[in-house]
């Protein structure tokens, strides 16, 4: 099938990113990119030997672009160090496998579909689902960020954008799967330096840039709205998930996503323990035939 990529984008958690590092190399043929943020905590220990550090990372100020940067950079090293990849998963340092990877390689390897992606259209009110996607519109055409500064203000009418013709706003996160057919996109669309232009000057680029330059252009990309992870949301509008806890074991055990977010190591409890264990034990059979 050729090579699964996992880009890890992490900052804090030495412990946990190493944890992580580790078992995301346990897959039949996968690489590991990490993105350690300079600013953030100092890594302990070696990598594994199907795993690289990402040559000089960019120092993440969350919400704003160099995260997008960040991920883009760890895209193009897995492009050049290994030519014959097939997907690239982008996670963060707190994120960890729900399934163990060859099972994951499996699943990849029967795809239909070229991305998993969460992406909601924006553009037009009529498209509406949720409450989220209103907030979004003014976020991104109704506020401009300011020059050296984290604030956005509201502007009086919509920014000048690109979003016309058949180029639509679409919205989503910064946790994609993309086969290489989608990386590519990605990194080569025409559409990549006007939305870059736009994006940099937005409150949250991380959560509109990939699936605005995925779902639009040249280059027809098969995407399903499902970026295969397991969040909880808690009952009041929230921009973060709740923490997995040992309480949700029973719907992780019958998830078919691919990883949970966020594992906090101070109230994870022993998910991680766990969730290894029903990998090994969900490996087992296949090991012995």
């Amino acid at each position: 099938m050729g090579t699964v990529a996992v880009v890890v984008i992490s900052h804090r958690f030495p412990d946990q990113v190493q944890r992580l590092l580790h078992v995301l190399s346990h897959g039949t043929d996968t690489f590991v990119a990490l993105h350690h943020d300079p600013s953030g905590e100092p890594l302990r220990g070696p990598l594994p030997s199907n795993a690289a550090q990402v040559p000089s990372p960019v120092r993440v100020q969350w919400g704003r672009w160099s995260v997008v940067d960040a991920v883009l950079q760890s895209m193009s090293f897995v492009r050049d160090t290994v030519p014959d990849f097939t997907w690239v998963l982008v996670v963060s340092g707190l994120d960890y496998p729900i399934h163990g990877m060859q099972a994951i390689e499996r699943d990849l390897e029967n795809s239909s579909v070229d991305a998993y992606l969460r992406y909601f259209p924006i553009d037009d009110p009529k498209d509406d689902v949720h409450p989220w996607q209103a907030t979004c519109r003014r976020r991104y055409l109704k506020r401009r960020r300011l020059p050296l500064s984290g604030r956005t203000v509201p502007l009086p009418g919509e920014r000048s954008n690109p979003f016309h013709g058949e180029t639509r706003l679409f919205v989503g996160d910064l946790w994609v799967n993309l086969s290489a057919l989608a990386v590519n996109k990605v990194l080569d669309s025409p559409l990549r330096p006007p939305m870059e232009r736009y994006f940099r000057w937005a409150s949250v680029p991380d959560e509109a840039f990939t699936p605005t330059v995925l779902l639009n252009g040249p280059g027809s990309v098969r995407a399903t709205a499902d970026s295969r992870r397991f969040i909880r949301w808690p009952a009041t509008p929230s921009r973060h998930p709740l923490p997995i806890t040992p309480d949700d074991l029973p719907a992780l055990q019958t998830s078919d996503a691919f990883f949970a977010r966020k594992i906090d190591p101070v109230r994870a409890g022993d998910v991680c323990e766990r969730l290894d264990a029903l990998a090994r034990e969900a490996e087992a059979p296949r090991s012995r035939g």
